[in-house]
C-alpha cells in the first residue's frame, strides 16, 4: 500500500522519511494517516453518529484502550482559598510496537469510526502545523522572515515526536493557559525540583548587602515582630508576568505574615487586564465592563496608577469586590480599604462601601492628581468591601486591603510583558513618585530581566543598565529612606537543536549587570537564578522524572508548585538576612550598655 504527502499529494514509498518533491519530513503521524487515506474506501461509517468530538484517534480509548489512570489532586500550600479540582490523568505514551500494530490494523478494527481520521480536529491541527512548516520550502524568503534572533524556523518548530508523546504534565492545563500556574490545594510544601535533588534555599544563598540596605526595612520589621501596636510593615513588589498571578508574591506574603503577623492583603488592581490575573488568600471579583489600560511601550498617557494599570468606566454598574478568603490563616481581616483614583476635570462619580452599608459617594472632578479616599469598618474582622461606578467618566487605578497590625503587608505589582525601562519610558515620573510616595512602603522589591531576554544585543543591555539606575533613582525621590532590594530573574529555559534545553544566554548577563547597579547604587541584592540552582535549573524542573513539572511548557513561568519554591526562596533570602540584622543590633546594644 502506498503512502501519499498530505502536504503536496505526491506518491510516497512506504519507507519513506521526506517527500522526494516537496522535501517536508514524515513523522509517525504522517505514516498513520496516510496509510489509514489509503484504507478509507475500506472503512464503514456508523449510523446516526455525528459528533466530530467522539470519532476515536490514535490517542482515543476506541483504539488505544489504556488502563484508567485514577485522578490525582495537585497539592500546595501557596492558595489559602482553594478548591480541590482533579487534574487530568496524563495520557500514557504508546509504545512504537503499539503504534505499528495500530497503523496496520485490519479495516474491522476502525468499524465505528464516525468519519474520516484526517478530518477529525486534531489532525486537521496537525496538518496544519505541516502545512504551515512547508511553506519555507516553497519561499525561502519566508524562511528568513519567519527566523527570529539566533534561531531558524526550523529550529523555532516543535519535535515532531512531541506531537505523539503523551508526556505527563504532573499538573493542570493550567502549565500552558496561565502564566505561573493556577491555584492548587493542601498543604504538602514541595522539596524537590522534579529530580531528585533537593531544593537550595536562603541561607546557602543570602542577600548581598555590603552596604546594609536593608536595614531600615529590618528596623521596621523588628518592631512589627515585637508586635508593638500599629507596626505595620509594608513591602511593595515590582516585577513582570511571573507575578502577575501572585503565585511567588503569595507565598512570601503568607509565610511572612505566618512568621510576624498580618496586616491585610496590601495593593490589588480594579479589574483583571489579563485573564489568569488573581490575587491569592483573598476573594477577588469584579465586572461590569471596565476598560483596562496596562503600561506598555506603546502607552499614549503616563497616568497608570501605583500597580501599572488604570481603569476606565462611563455611567454606573462597573464594580470591584474585596471579600475575605474562604480558607487559610492569613488574609481574613480586614478594617479599612483606601482607592487609588485620578483626579481630572469633569471627572464622575463612585461609591465605596463596607458590608453593603455605610456608602460614601466619591467625586473624582478636580485638577489633574493622583486621589485616595478611605473607609473603614465599624469593627475589625472578616469584612467585605466594594467599589463602584455612579455617573461620568471615572479613572481608577486599584484599592488597598488593610488591617491594623500589627504585621505585614505584601503588594504584588505584576504587569505582564513588563521591563524596568517601563517605569522610565511609560509611567509618568511625578505622577508615579505621587502615588509611590503616598504608599510609603518600607521595602521595595525591583523584579525584572525576564523580557529583558528576549533581546540582549550590547546596545539593549547598556539601555536595561542605564534605565535600571534611573528606576532606582525615582524610586528615592518618591520614599528618600526606603530599603530597595533588586532579585534578578529566574533562570529561563530554552529549545535549541536536538531536542535539549538550555539556559538562555541572556539570563547570566542581565543578573551579572543588575548585581552590578545593585552594589553601585548602595542596594541589596539577590540573586534569584542562583538560589534555585543556576544555569539548566529550568531543563530540570520542566523534565520531572515522573513527577509535577515545576515551570510551564513556555520554560519561563512556574507552576504552582515552582512558584512556591521560588516563593520560598526569597522568603528564606529575607529571615536570614533579619535574623543577622538582630545579631549585630544585640552586639551593638550589649556594647552599649557595656560603656
Amino acid at each position: 500500500m502506498n503512502m501519499v504527502c498530505k502536504v503536496c499529494g505526491a506518491e510516497l514509498r512506504g519507507d519513506a522519511k521526506f517527500c522526494n518533491k516537496c522535501g517536508v519530513p514524515l513523522s509517525l503521524i504522517d505514516r498513520f494517516g496516510a496509510e489509514v487515506a489509503a484504507s478509507n474506501s475500506e472503512m464503514t461509517v456508523v449510523a446516526g453518529q455525528t459528533d466530530d468530538d467522539e470519532a476515536p484517534t490514535v490517542d482515543s480509548p476506541a483504539i488505544r484502550k489504556p488502563v484508567a489512570a485514577q485522578p490525582t489532586v495537585v497539592t500546595s500550600p501557596v492558595a489559602p482559598n482553594p478548591v480541590q479540582t482533579p487534574t487530568p490523568s496524563p495520557k500514557p505514551t504508546p509504545p512504537p510496537a503499539q503504534i505499528s500494530i495500530l497503523a496496520q490494523a485490519p479495516p474491522a478494527e476502525f468499524a465505528t469510526r464516525t468519519r474520516h481520521i484526517l478530518l477529525s480536529k486534531p489532525a486537521a491541527t496537525i496538518l496544519f502545523v505541516f502545512i504551515f512548516a512547508a511553506i519555507p520550502i516553497f519561499i525561502p524568503s519566508v524562511g528568513s522572515w519567519l527566523s527570529s534572533k539566533d534561531q531558524s524556523y526550523r529550529e523555532m518548530l516543535p519535535d515532531p515526536h512531541e506531537l505523539i508523546t503523551f508526556k505527563s504534565s504532573g499538573g493542570s492545563s493550567q502549565d500552558t493557559t496561565i502564566p505561573g500556574g493556577g491555584q492548587t490545594t493542601g498543604e504538602e510544601t514541595i522539596s524537590s525540583t522534579g529530580t531528585d535533588q533537593p531544593v537550595i534555599v536562603g541561607s546557602d544563598h543570602p542577600i548581598e548587602d555590603p552596604a546594609k540596605a536593608l536595614d531600615s526595612f529590618y528596623a521596621s520589621l523588628a518592631r512589627t515582630d515585637a508586635r508593638q501596636p500599629g507596626a505595620i510593615t509594608r513591602i511593595t513588589h515590582y516585577g513582570d508576568s511571573p507575578i502577575t498571578n501572585d503565585g511567588i508574591t503569595s507565598t512570601v506574603r503568607r509565610l511572612l505574615q505566618e512568621q510576624y503577623g498580618d496586616a491585610g492583603h496590601g495593593f490589588i488592581l480594579m479589574d483583571r487586564p489579563w485573564a489568569w490575573y488573581g490575587h491569592q488568600a483573598i476573594t477577588f471579583s469584579s465586572g461590569g465592563g471596565w476598560d483596562d489600560n496596562p503600561m506598555g511601550p506603546s502607552s499614549s498617557t503616563g497616568e497608570f496608577g501605583l500597580g501599572g494599570v488604570s481603569f476606565t468606566a462611563s455611567g454606573p454598574g462597573k464594580y470591584a469586590r474585596f471579600a475575605p478568603a474562604s480558607m487559610g490563616d492569613t488574609g481574613k481581616n480586614f478594617s479599612r480599604m483606601e482607592v487609588y483614583f485620578l483626579r481630572q476635570p469633569s471627572g464622575g462619580q463612585f461609591t465605596v462601601s463596607v458590608n453593603g452599608e455605610n456608602s460614601q459617594t466619591v467625586s473624582t472632578a478636580g485638577d489633574a492628581s493622583s486621589g485616595f479616599v478611605e473607609i473603614k469598618a465599624r469593627q475589625p474582622g472578616e469584612n467585605t468591601f466594594e467599589v463602584r461606578t455612579a455617573s461620568g467618566s471615572v479613572r481608577l487605578f486599584g484599592a488597598v486591603i488593610e488591617n491594623d497590625g500589627p504585621g505585614v503587608v505584601y503588594d504584588s505589582l505584576g504587569v505582564n510583558g513588563a521591563y524596568a525601562g517601563l517605569l522610565v519610558s511609560a509611567m509618568n515620573e511625578s505622577h508615579w513618585v505621587e502615588q509611590l510616595s503616598h504608599r510609603n512602603p518600607n521595602l521595595v522589591v525591583i523584579n525584572y530581566g525576564t523580557n529583558e531576554s528576549e533581546y540582549a544585543s550590547a546596545n539593549q543591555m547598556q539601555r536595561y543598565e542605564k534605565d535600571l539606575h534611573e528606576v532606582i533613582r525615582r524610586v528615592r525621590e518618591a520614599l528618600p529612606k526606603v530599603s530597595i532590594l533588586i532579585v534578578s530573574p529566574m533562570d529561563r529555559g530554552k529549545h535549541v537543536a536536538g531536542g535539549k534545553i538550555i539556559t538562555n544566554p541572556a539570563i547570566p548577563m542581565i543578573v551579572e549587570m543588575q548585581r552590578r547597579v545593585a552594589l553601585e547604587e548602595n542596594c541589596a541584592f539577590f540573586n534569584m537564578y542562583q538560589a534555585m540552582g543556576g544555569e539548566g535549573t529550568m531543563a530540570k524542573w520542566y523534565a520531572g522524572s515522573g513527577k509535577n513539572h515545576l515551570v510551564g511548557g513556555d520554560l519561563t513561568h512556574p507552576t504552582a508548585e515552582g512558584s512556591e519554591i521560588v516563593g520560598n526562596l526569597l522568603f528564606e533570602g529575607l529571615k536570614d538576612g533579619y535574623t543577622k540584622f538582630r545579631a549585630r543590633s544585640d552586639k551593638q546594644l550589649v556594647a552599649q550598655q557595656g560603656k
